[in-house]
């Protein structure tokens, strides 16, 4: 009958167990069915960035995209899509992740308590007949226990430096990405524009294409022609309408790209004021500027200036591996030399261990090492960045100089034109000149002035370029970035 017992009760607690360690699992399982959602307000209503006359601005934004009178410059499209952006979810849920982690390490300064709770028994009696057996010798014992891991003292303080640090060089990439978003947003606003004024060019040329082949008509019906002039006429005329045709789809094109950057659905409408684009280059004078100037203003640098500090700290992080493991234990499980006799009650220790290697065979050291050449490569990242930095601000001035020659060269064929034209008005009023005749010099007037529009388009596109490069495109919604000592 007592071996039934002793029976039952292993098999309930073998099967407590089981039950324990389901439970754990199916809890782990459920865990990551349904994935975090984002912080309900953006990532800028609490970290530096924005200045405080422009918050007012970023509130706008979203409330007015519904407002069908609502026409949305660039600074208010900039804004709506600091709100709103697709584009900018990774960079603000990276933010989180390292603010998160921030916290945690806030929380390693202090041991983590933990209780164990064991629950044994005897798979066998060989003692059950031995005098001075205690009396609960066979049967089921609990057993509890606590320990708690102290944290390494010296690691725990540079990992918390260390995740200040990435906190500060999320918000830096975060900024990097708006100002991105930024740059590519006055590119579309310049484009439109520019499509705007050449399709508005082309359409000079539609009532000429008509006026073509009103008077190829009556030209062959008077000299009895075969009807090729006026058969050139009529498909050059389709041609005039379909190249206002393909301007405005690629308007269409570019103002949807703008919806999909802006965040904004496809379908929905919205009024872009591209006259706000001649507000982008205002003051802007980049002949003024050095690139040695502007590289210490730059998130880019701050980001490298990052790497270099936060290499320094996982250095020390390194040479913290030094410090033995501290560990407290609060248990029944007595030290060498301490007696417990059969029939007394069972006492409680309090254990304190140091855990160190002996030999670690040189991890540490190679841990060392490798941390310094970590820092070895973010210093010399940060040399070839400003480099190339240089290298790419003589490119963008280079550029502009070139679009600022081509400029000038299309202003020139314009004049031209203009004075062909007007030559071909006076032969034709004089009668030495046919219509078709200023009907060419017209449309190549039309099509100089188009490549003019296309020129200077390229020429305010090269200088964005090189504001953006300076960051001063992005300085003006963002502000500066932080100047503090990393």
């Amino acid at each position: 009958m007592t071996q039934s017992l002793s029976r039952t009760r292993r098999l309930w607690t073998a099967l407590c167990l089981c039950l324990l360690f389901l439970f754990s699992a199916c809890a782990s399982n459920k865990a990551g069915l349904k994935s975090p959602e984002l912080p309900a307000r953006h990532w800028l209503e609490e970290a530096p960035g924005v200045p405080v006359e422009n918050r007012e601005k970023l509130e706008g934004a979203v409330p007015n995209l519904y407002d069908p009178n609502k026409v949305f410059s660039f600074e208010d499209c900039v804004y709506l899509t600091i709100q709103q952006s697709p584009l900018l979810v990774n960079s603000a849920v990276n933010l989180e992740i390292k603010r998160v982690e921030l916290t945690s390490a806030v929380w390693q300064y202090l041991p983590e308590p933990r209780m164990t709770i064991s629950v044994s028994n005897n798979m066998t009696r060989y003692n059950q007949d031995i005098r001075d057996t205690p009396g609960d010798y066979g049967k089921t014992k609990p057993d509890i226990g606590f320990y708690a891991d102290f944290p390494n003292p010296v690691a725990t303080y540079f990992q918390h430096q260390a995740r200040k640090i990435m906190v500060n060089l999320a918000i830096a990439m975060h900024r990097k990405a708006v100002g991105e978003a930024i740059y590519k947003i006055a590119q579309a606003y310049l484009q439109l524009q520019g499509k705007e004024k050449i399709a508005a060019a082309q359409k000079k040329l539609l009532p000429l294409g008509k006026k073509l082949v009103a008077y190829w008509q009556q030209v062959e019906s008077v000299e009895g022609r075969q009807g090729t002039s006026l058969n050139w006429a009529r498909q050059h005329d389709r041609e005039l309408e379909l190249m206002v045709e393909q301007t405005v789809m690629q308007e269409t094109i570019q103002r949807t790209q703008l919806k999909i950057l802006a965040g904004v659905d496809p379908t929905q409408r919205l009024q872009i004021d591209t006259r706000s684009a001649d507000t982008i280059l205002t003051g802007f004078e980049g002949s003024k500027l050095a690139w040695d100037d502007r590289w210490p203003m730059l998130e880019e640098e701050y980001l490298l200036r990052g790497q270099v500090k936060l290499a320094d700290y996982n250095i020390m992080v390194s040479w913290a591996q030094y410090v033995p493991d501290m560990t407290l234990h609060f248990n029944k499980y007595p030290p060498a030399g301490q007696y417990q006799p059969p029939g007394g009650m069972e006492d409680y220790f309090l254990h304190f261990n140091l855990d160190f290697p002996l030999i670690d065979w040189g991890r540490r050291y190679r841990g060392v090492q490798t941390a310094r050449m970590t820092k070895a490569q973010a210093f010399h990242e940060m040399s070839r960045k400003r480099t190339d930095y240089s290298n790419e601000w003589l490119q963008a001035e280079q550029n502009i100089t070139l679009a600022r020659t081509q400029f000038r060269l299309a202003q020139t064929r314009f004049e031209t034109a203009e004075m062909q034209f007007k030559e071909a008005q006076i032969s034709f009023k004089a009668g030495t000149e046919q219509f078709s005749a200023v009907a060419d010099c017209r449309e190549g007037m039309v099509r100089a002035h188009i490549a003019m529009i296309e020129a200077e388009l390229d020429l305010r596109l090269a200088g964005l370029t090189l504001m953006y490069i300076s960051g001063l495109l992005q300085e003006h919604f963002l502000g500066l970035p932080a100047r503090e000592v990393l």
